[in-house]
């Protein structure tokens, strides 16, 4: 049996007040509609109808999935029609239609399975998932006859008696195929929004004695976006499992309420998330780490029994045991060995840093690489551009970097070497020699006597 998926993302979503089509928000770092295609990645033949925006929508899709223009959004069953006079389904030879909306995050692959469990069976025409909901307002209304659904009702379509069902359409069907494509051209617009409905066609099977069965969930599971507000309650969702499956695997988080993670940061066992931290992106918390508070970390990969405090890390590689922070600044292309420290105020970009090496506090490190055992004190930079172009900083294993000091790239500092605390170093500087730039000291005898003087008359 052979059973095609279809996707409704056609839409703009008027409500989100955004230029962004409303399937490309992201959910915990991944765009609404990836949760759809994972929803129905299992299916035989994938479709995904996109209308507005349709270029970004399809950047988005897999390959597996076809997309499908709507160029005018007459409703879900001018998308269904636009979507089986397709060229790309001409071919599609499946006996079963599964559609779902493509702005409903919390849907999961099991409950499709059980939508098409339920579906496949007898002399069945249209599977549902509904819901018992608390506010069923904007919903359309699930209208039975004992247990048989007559129809669904649109909110703005619906009396005053069917505003009071609490079970509603969650926009989620499996059709039997050849009843689809027979009864769809009989849909017409004739309600308050002047579009074509889908779930005209459940009056239709009714009307033909034809069997509609309803799969009921929870009232979280169908839920969707249309508002920034719904987007945030779905989101809030999603992270409270999320976190729960992370703590299940020996993961502590101080304050699950006030912490951030998107859904592919994998985080190792014994590690501690602390309040008000951020972890984005393709982020890896290796065992035993702490991380935060107030720490933001993004597609950065964090090595076992690492520390970083108060800090923001961003396209890092730690791999071993670092000790960041507080309020160190580590950007793109930073990566460090075991037993680094990266200490208060300190900033790198774009370097190595070898094991053992340390930048305690007040410095910037960019373009450069550090090789073992290196000492970099407080208020040192490497003047890595010439307003240009950028130029790399060597800096040998074992060398000492005096306070306040400028590193004027391209210059390599040799093993073993020292630079004097000031120093303006400009030329390269050999193994184990001290490198100094300073003028003589002045000192002006009298000088501050003679300056009240002055000043006092």
């Amino acid at each position: 049996m052979k059973i095609s998926g279809v996707i409704l993302a056609a839409g703009k979503g008027t409500r989100m007040k955004s230029e962004l089509p409303k399937v490309l928000h992201s959910v915990l770092g991944k765009p609404m509609i990836k949760y759809g295609q994972e929803a129905i990645d299992h299916l035989d033949e994938k479709y995904v109808v996109v209308g507005h925006e349709s270029d970004l929508v399809i950047k988005e899709l897999k390959k597996e999935f076809n997309p499908i223009l709507q160029e005018q959004q007459l409703g879900t069953g001018h998308a269904v029609v636009t979507l089986l006079n397709s060229q790309a389904y001409e071919k599609d030879d499946s006996e079963y239609v599964v559609i779902i909306p493509g702005d409903a995050p919390l849907l999961l692959k099991e409950n499709i399975d059980n939508l098409i469990k339920e579906s496949t069976q007898g002399n069945v025409a249209i599977g549902i998932i509904t819901a018992e909901v608390s506010d069923p307002a904007g919903y359309g209304r699930i209208v039975k006859n004992g247990d048989t659904i007559m129809k669904i009702v649109e909110h703005s379509d619906a009396s005053t008696s069917e505003l009071a069902i609490t079970e509603i359409n969650s926009g989620m069907y499996c059709f039997e195929k050849q009843f689809l494509i027979e009864n769809i051209k009989k849909l017409n617009n004739n309600n308050e929004q002047n579009e074509i409905y889908l779930t005209d066609l459940i009056e239709i099977a009714f009307q033909n004695k034809l069997d509609t069965v309803i799969v009921q969930v929870s009232e979280e599971t169908i839920k969707g976006v249309n508002s920034m507000s719904q987007l945030n309650e779905v989101e809030k969702t999603l992270k409270e499992k999320l976190i729960a499956s992370h703590m299940e695997n020996g993961v502590y988080f101080q304050d699950p309420n006030s912490i951030f993670l998107d859904e592919n940061v994998v985080i190792k066992t014994g590690s501690r998330i602390m309040a008000n931290t951020h972890l984005t992106g393709n982020t890896e918390i290796h065992e035993n780490c702490t991380i935060g508070p107030n720490t933001m970390i993004n597609e950065s990969k964090i090595g076992e029994g690492s520390t970083v405090v108060f800090s923001v890390l961003d396209e890092v590689t730690i791999k071993g045991t670092a000790t960041i922070g507080p309020y160190a600044h580590l950007r793109k292309g930073s990566t460090l060995e075991d037993g680094v420290k990266v200490g208060a105020f300190a900033e790198t970009k774009n370097s190595n840093i070898g094991s053992g090496s340390k930048i305690p506090h007040l410095s910037y490190v960019g373009d450069a690489e550090l090789e073992e055992g290196v000492n970099f004190s407080a208020g040192s930079i490497t003047v890595n551009y010439d307003g240009e172009n950028k130029h790399k900083t060597e800096i040998k294993k074992g060398a000492f970097i005096g306070s306040d000091v400028m590193l004027v790239a391209p210059v390599t500092v040799g093993e073993g070497a020292m630079i004097g605390a000031g120093s303006v170093i400009t030329k390269d500087v050999p193994p184990k020699a001290l490198g100094i730039e300073r003028s003589n000291q002045k000192n002006i005898d009298g000088y501050m006597d003679r300056k009240k003087s002055k000043d006092e008359k």
